[in-house]
Parts: C-alpha cells; structure tokens; sequence
C-alpha cells in the first residue's frame, strides 16, 4: 500500500510539474481578425511578420464594416481592422459598445466626391441626384465636405452629427440618396454624383484621384486595430498593432495601394 501511495504520489507531482509547464507556453489558438477585401489586403503582406512574433492569426473576411466591429464587440472575433476612430466611437454611442482602437494608429484615408458625368461642382445641375454614406459619422463626414466645397450649408447651432435634415441651404436643391458605403462607389453610373472612400474607388477599379473635391480633414480619422476594451493591453493585440506599421506591412501598402491611405507617422 505503502508503495502505491507513493508511485500515486510521483504521478500527481509529475502531472502537476506538466500542467504548468503546459500553461506557461503560448496558446497555439488562431486569434481571429475580421476584416473587409480591402483591410485582408493590407494585413497579408503582414503574416509573416506576425508569425514570427509568435501569433497564429486568422483573417475573417467581412462584407462590411459594420459586420466587422459587432463581431468584434460580440467576441465572435478577437480583433477588426477597416474602421476609423470616429466610426468605432459612433457605434460604441449607439450600441453601448466596448470597443478601443489600439495606439498608435498607423494610417488614414480620405473621401472624396466624384461624378462619371460632370468635370466640375458648377457643371451640376438642378436637383442632381446625389449619393452620400448613410452610416451617422461618415454621413457627418460627407455633409461637411460638400459644405466646404461651397455645395451646402449646415445648420450652424450644430457642431457635429450633421444628417440631411441639418441642411439650411442647398441652392441647387441637390437630392440626396443615402445608402451603405459599400454601395456608393458601384451607384456613380445611376446618380450625377457620389461621396465615395478612396479604399472603394480604389477596390472597384476606379481612379481614386479622379476626385472633384476632397475631404481636407482625413488625419481626424484614423484607422488601426479594434479591440474590445478588456483586451487592450494584451500583448497580442499590441503585437498586432505593431504589424501594421511594420515595414512589410508599408511595403505592401505602397505597391497595392499606390497612395490611397496615408501613413500617420
């Protein structure tokens, strides 16, 4: 008996000195980072780099943004990329999100308006038909734009979360068709004009620069890494963070992308 308790007794501490030398090695489970076609695009020159700082990562391909930051605010991913912080505050407001965008963030892109049928804002016409995102910020986002491009007036007892009904002056009684980002880009052959993302111009094979106006206020929108709030400071996600400023990341960037985001740093 004496010797059975004792073998026992060897196998327990061996399988105790096992259990935690097992839970002091990393997790080999596959982080999951949900992104759109073009967020993939950019972290896949990346996964290299990610791999050799030891993380097993995932992408989930989205078909939208908003997709993106519910699954990242459900947990059914661990992290988002293809968002600015405006857009990630708006759905934390809305939502009682937990979101929080990693720092430092590496990149931003613009907006711009665009028209397959006219050169310039005085050839438009009476009552033109145009698109504009539907989404709270970027519609904010768009109405500021044409604002400064002398298109609209806002209301001026507001500061921020322009909407439609915010517009006092519109002399050439635009009208206005809002939709989903995604749609904006593919709606330009039915509408005299369109507030578009570069990313989409870019992904449907457009020319990004063939832009009548600009927005001029891009770097107050930065992009990067979305968490939930409980995982900020995991090391993973500050790894994570890290590789999209990485040089292979920026490589990839310059060749694929040839302009359309802009380095913060």
């Amino acid at each position: 008996m004496k010797k059975l308790l004792a073998g026992l007794s060897c196998f327990l501490i061996i399988l105790g000195l096992t259990a935690c030398d097992s839970a002091d090695k990393p997790s080999e489970a596959k982080l999951k980072i949900a992104c759109n076609e073009v967020s993939c695009a950019i972290i896949e020159p990346g996964l290299s780099w990610i791999k050799q700082h030891g993380l097993n990562v995932e992408l989930v391909m989205m078909d939208n943004n908003v997709n993106i930051i519910k699954s990242v605010n459900d947990g059914s991913v661990d992290a988002g990329v293809g968002v600015h912080s405006k857009f990630m505050e708006s759905f934390n407001q809305q939502n009682n999100g937990k979101l929080v965008m990693v720092k430092p963030y590496p990149f931003t892109t613009g907006i711009g308006f665009y028209s397959e049928r006219y050169t310039s804002l005085d050839a438009l016409p009476e009552h033109a038909k145009i698109a504009i995102m539907n989404d709270a910020m970027n519609m904010d986002r768009g109405l500021r734009m044409l604002q400064s491009a002398g298109l609209i007036e806002l209301d001026k007892t507001k500061n921020d979360s322009y909407s439609l009904l915010d517009i006092t002056k519109n002399p050439k009684q635009l009208e206005f068709i809002d939709m989903d980002q995604t749609q904006t880009v593919r709606s330009l052959q039915d509408v005299d004009g369109a507030v578009v993302f570069f990313t989409h111009m870019r992904n449907a094979n457009k020319d990004f620069r063939s832009y009548i106006v600009r927005d001029k206020s891009a770097n107050e929108f930065p992009m990067g890494l979305v968490v939930r709030q409980d995982n900020t400071e995991q090391p993973w996600a500050n790894t994570l963070a890290e590789a999209l400023r990485s040089e292979s990341v920026r490589q990839g960037i310059t060749k694929n992308f040839d302009g359309v985001f802009e380095y913060l740093d």
